[in-house]
């Protein structure tokens, strides 16, 4: 069958929030009642919803005594009913169907609760027209088989049956609201805490991206600088070796320059030294030259006695005067060797 509206019968507030949202959910349109007579009057004045979820509990008319209403009802007997129920005895279970109720709805509902519901739902047929009888026949009224009570003990006898009926039905609506109240909190705290956990993966997965950017930012950054710091150190490290290379050089230049300066200046000293004594060698063999030359002419002067011993004299002379002058020019390096 198909569900599309839903009626909303419960006299808590919060329970109507809560079923209505979950309703709303699975997109359905959910009109609601504060209580079973309020319901009755909106399903005899107005178009019938695709399916009635019923509080079981509540002021007057119970969800219980609602359901067996409807279903007596021939507008009404074919709307399926759910009962919202704290409740999860088996003989409550089986009462409730006997009345006309065609599914259980746990108190506080779920999200998953109220989904296999409508997927139940959808998947039944069309309802047809129920009619629940009553409980129980009153007895007539002069039956012999029925002793007589006087009025006290009638009175007695209601005063308890009420009391009991009230103490039972005030202990169930106690526990009952009491449940619920903690199933709506901790299905607050729940949702609450679910939300929070959300907003929070959110924040960080945010917190994470922006993160993420301004690491890849501040490496870009860091790179950037690290590669203008070392190219900078780089040309400085080139420029301070080419400086120490060129200082390095000049210094040799200047010791080598310096070493052939001294080296010079020894070969310049070495070469007079050596001219000087090869002078005073040549000095001396000419001299010793001439001395002989002079003795020699001085024996044949005396040999020959002849006029022509003062030319020879002179010619020898002259030639010892000119190797002398010869060796002066060869040791000035005038005469190529």
């Amino acid at each position: 069958m198909e569900i599309k509206n839903a009626l909303l019968v419960d006299d808590s507030k919060v329970a109507r929030f809560t079923l209505s949202k979950l309703l709303k959910g699975s997109n359905m349109e959910v009109s609601t009642a504060n209580s079973a007579e309020e319901a009755l009057d909106l399903l005899s004045n107005s178009d019938h919803p695709d399916v009635i979820f019923i509080d079981h509990l509540m002021p007057g008319m119970n969800g219980v005594e609602a359901a067996r209403a409807i279903r007596n009802n021939p507008a009404t007997a074919h709307i399926p009913i759910v009962m919202c129920t704290s409740g999860k005895s088996a003989e409550f279970e089986q009462t409730a169907r006997a009345m006309g109720v065609d599914v259980i709805l746990p108190k506080p509902p779920e999200r998953d609760g109220v989904t296999r519901v409508l997927d139940k739902l959808r998947a039944m047929p069309e309802a047809q027209p129920v009619t629940v009888s009553e409980e129980s026949q009153v007895p007539p009224a002069n039956d012999p088989d029925i002793p007589l009570l006087t009025e006290d003990q009638i009175a007695m006898a209601a005063r308890a049956e009420v009391q009991s009926q009230i103490s039972e039905q005030l202990h169930e609506r106690l526990t009952q609201l009491f449940d619920e109240q903690v199933g709506y909190l901790r299905q607050g705290m729940d949702e609450h805490n679910s939300l929070n956990t959300t907003l929070i993966n959110e924040k960080l997965a945010a917190l994470e991206a922006i993160l993420d950017v301004h690491q890849k930012a501040v490496a870009k950054t860091v790179t950037r600088e690290v590669n203008e710091l070392l190219k900078k150190l780089l040309d400085q490290h080139q420029r301070d070796t080419v400086k120490a290379i060129e200082t390095l050089v000049a210094d040799r230049n200047t010791h080598l320059r310096e070493e052939l300066d001294r080296q010079r200046d020894q070969d310049q000293e070495f070469w007079k030294s050596l001219q000087t004594d090869t002078l005073q060698q040549a000095t001396e063999a000419a001299r010793h030259q001439a001395e002989q030359v002079a003795r020699h002419l001085d024996e044949l002067a005396a040999d020959r006695r002849h006029k022509s011993a003062r030319n020879v004299y002179l010619g020898i002379l002259l030639v010892s005067l000119g190797v002398v002058g010869l060796s002066l020019a060869w040791m000035n390096g005038l005469l190529p060797i």
